[in-house]
């Protein structure tokens, strides 16, 4: 199971330490109560409430330390093999090995690649 569907978080970041790319945020704690606009939604936070919700870059509009985005690191990895293409010999300064070419899955972007 998903941490953002467990509520633990391990990072805590006002709107200077906001990213997106690196980050996942599964929760918004309120540190002045207000109308915000998350995920495109306009939302009334109450101070000191916490909202679980996956907040997408996307249709937030971060506002300096008036609220907070709790989450988690994405993973580091961003490639998966899916199996291997083709394996073939070459002679490379008088030594002779196998050359592999295996494809990927980008998971930021699901186009698939190759080594």
């Amino acid at each position: 199971m998903g941490t953002y569907l467990t509520g633990e978080v391990s990072v805590i970041h006002a709107e200077a330490d906001v990213d997106f790319e690196n980050f996942a945020y599964s929760a918004i704690f309120a540190n002045n109560a207000g109308t915000y606009q998350i995920n495109g939604t306009n939302m009334i936070l109450v101070a000191g409430r916490v909202v679980n919700v996956v907040v997408q870059e996307n249709g937030t509009t971060l506002d300096g330390t008036k609220f907070l985005l709790m989450g988690n690191p994405i993973a580091p990895q961003t490639k998966v093999k899916t199996g291997l293409i083709s394996g073939t010999t070459e002679t490379f300064d008088n030594n002779i090995g196998i050359v592999e070419t295996y494809q990927y899955v980008d998971i930021k972007t699901g186009n698939p690649i190759q080594s």
